[in-house]
């Protein structure tokens, strides 16, 4: 019942040709000599066993294929969820329920779209497979974030986990996904707080020209708070774009304990949180 079976998430590398010939590998899809223990039902086994050692090879960084990032402080904002890029209809993890699980039905061989995962390799056992619809069955929960906010001692911060900060986004772009590490109090949430602007053509946001994007969040998780934020019009005209989430009273998105997020990551409470990056047409 081991990990790196989960070469399974890798499920985009069936398009972008990432699956590899298995070598280095031991009969479970791990690399070979690696003893990480047995997989559970954890968010966190998971990610330690199968997300960083087997499927980053190839989901990692501004280039992850279908934009799957699997490194720690990603993966689980854009997988419980997220609609999957294949069958939009479809999420990747949808939290309670296994069988409408994209990532499930890539595994089980019983998806629309694709081959079964791992592509070019035997199945995973079904043990692994019941470990994982498991973890989905219990809620999907990110148990790490719950202990961290029970701690009460972090500051609230942001972290852009799609795009990045200065990475280069396609007009076909759907979404911009910002990630916390404690759950926020989202009751705070209106159009004030989080604008999204386009410089107007010139990459300076000080120039006057700026056109404010209509826009739409949803609240993906809540514990820690995951954001999916839709630009109102798509898909974006190429230029370079601004999302700002404030920090700054009297409009603030802040913790359950009323702290201000720490935008700025100067380490104290307040500061806007800034992300820009550059939209441009892909070939």
């Amino acid at each position: 019942m081991r990990l790196a079976n989960f070469s399974v998430l890798c499920m985009s590398c069936a398009l972008a040709a990432c699956a590899g010939n298995g070598e280095g590998l031991d009969e479970n899809g791990r690399p070979a000599g690696e003893d990480t223990g047995t997989l559970e039902p954890t968010f966190q086994s998971i990610q330690a066993q199968v997300f960083t050692p087997v499927c980053t090879g190839c989901h990692a960084g501004a280039a992850a294929p279908l934009g799957l990032r699997l490194e720690e402080g990603a993966s689980y904002a854009l997988l419980v969820n997220a609609s999957s890029v294949e069958v939009p209809a479809l999420r990747r993890v949808q939290p309670g329920n296994p069988d409408a699980s994209y990532l499930i039905q890539k595994l089980q061989g019983t998806a629309a779209v694709g081959g079964r995962m791992p592509l070019n390799a035997p199945p995973l056992p079904q043990s692994t497979i019941d470990v994982i619809r498991q973890w989905i069955t219990d809620g999907a929960p990110n148990s790490s974030g719950a202990a961290s906010q029970k701690s009460r001692i972090e500051l609230a911060r942001l972290t852009a986990v799609s795009p990045m900060t200065g990475q280069v986004a396609p007009v076909s772009m759907r979404e911009i996904v910002i990630a916390s590490n404690l759950e926020l109090d989202t009751s705070l949430l209106q159009s004030e707080l989080v604008t999204l602007r386009a410089s107007g053509g010139d990459g300076e946001f000080e120039s006057g020209n700026e056109r404010r994007m209509p826009l739409q969040v949803s609240i993906r998780s809540q514990q820690p708070t995951v954001l999916a934020i839709a630009p109102g019009a798509t898909p974006l005209a190429v230029d370079e774009y601004e999302l700002r989430i404030s920090g700054v009273e009297p409009v603030a998105l802040a913790d359950l304990a009323s702290r201000a997020i720490d935008g700025d990551g100067d380490g104290t409470p307040g500061g806007d949180f800034v992300l820009r990056f550059t939209v441009e047409m892909t070939r």
